[in-house]
């Protein structure tokens, strides 16, 4: 507050017509949007309508939030007048000397002018001061290099190619857990071939010599010491699992492994220690992890 009496960089909102506190909110908040009501000492005007504490508190914070402040309010409600003077808000009287804000008006078309408006109740007067026009914002364009546009462009290819092959992965993952899976319980003799064209779960042991072939995934509830081949058609995101793999050789796809010919462990007793391993291709080449890890 000036030492004058007067409010300098006032703007006066009338809201007289609103029928409730809901509607007034609502009005505000429109008008306040308008760059012409930023960082402005707001004066209210709000009619007969009865308002509690609460409710102005509410408008108090709604104008705060937009970046400005309520100085005074204009009421004839004595509910009003009261809860305001008890939230320490001035209640004042306008004058119908200059133009209001409304929600229907173009903020365009206010003229506001440095005059006196008023008596307040106070004993104090307000003015309004004619607002700066808003300056607007000049965006500079700036013209990419042709290498820029080269990098951006390949930047989207490999953006493009990754989303492909995430989505090419999807898709085979997705065809894979639609394929039928046999089941067997046994054990795998050396000699013995089985192959399915899906995915084989098997609760035993695979003996070196053995072969297990899928079109799907092999799970090997035991020791796989034979040779496996996953993904048989074609298939790079199957996967090979084992409690133990020991296996001579590993193949998924058109990718294969072989056991390193220095590891002479033809057959690995069974035990309770044993943590589950998967096989699947990384970087084009069959790794082995414990699942544990995964």
């Amino acid at each position: 507050m000036e030492n004058n009496g007067f409010v300098e960089n006032g703007f006066i909102i009338d809201l007289g017509h609103a029928k409730d506190a809901a509607e007034i909110i609502y009005e505000l908040s429109n008008i306040l949007e308008m760059p012409e009501a930023k960082n402005k000492e707001i004066c209210l005007k709000l009619g007969v309508i009865n308002l509690s504490q609460s409710q102005l508190l509410s408008i108090k914070s709604l104008i705060n939030s937009m970046a400005s402040e309520l100085a005074f309010i204009d009421t004839d409600s004595e509910q009003t007048e009261l809860a305001a003077l008890n939230l320490g808000i001035i209640v004042s009287e306008l004058s119908n000397e200059i133009e209001v804000a409304t929600p229907e008006m173009d903020m365009e078309d206010v003229e506001i002018k440095e005059i006196e408006v008023g008596v307040p109740k106070d004993g104090l007067s307000y003015e309004l001061i004619e607002t700066e026009p808003v300056e607007e914002e000049k965006i500079e364009v700036v013209e990419k290099s042709e290498e820029a546009l080269k990098a951006e462009e390949k930047l989207e290819e490999l953006i493009d190619e990754e989303n492909e092959q995430v989505s090419e992965k999807e898709a085979v993952i997705y065809e894979i857990s639609k394929l039928p899976t046999l089941y067997l319980q046994q054990t795998l003799r050396s000699g013995q071939t089985m192959s399915y064209d899906g995915n084989i779960l098997l609760i035993g042991d695979a003996h070196p010599g053995s072969e297990i072939i899928a079109k799907g995934d092999i799970t090997v509830w035991g020791v796989l010491g034979g040779i496996a081949h996953a993904g048989a058609r074609g298939n790079d995101f199957a996967k090979i699992r084992a409690l133990k793999i020991n296996a001579i050789q590993l193949r998924i796809s058109g990718h294969y492994a072989r056991r390193p010919d220095t590891m002479n462990i033809p057959f690995i007793q069974r035990s309770n220690e044993f943590t589950p391993e998967e096989a699947s291709v990384n970087n084009k080449e069959i790794a082995i992890y414990k699942i544990s890890e995964r």
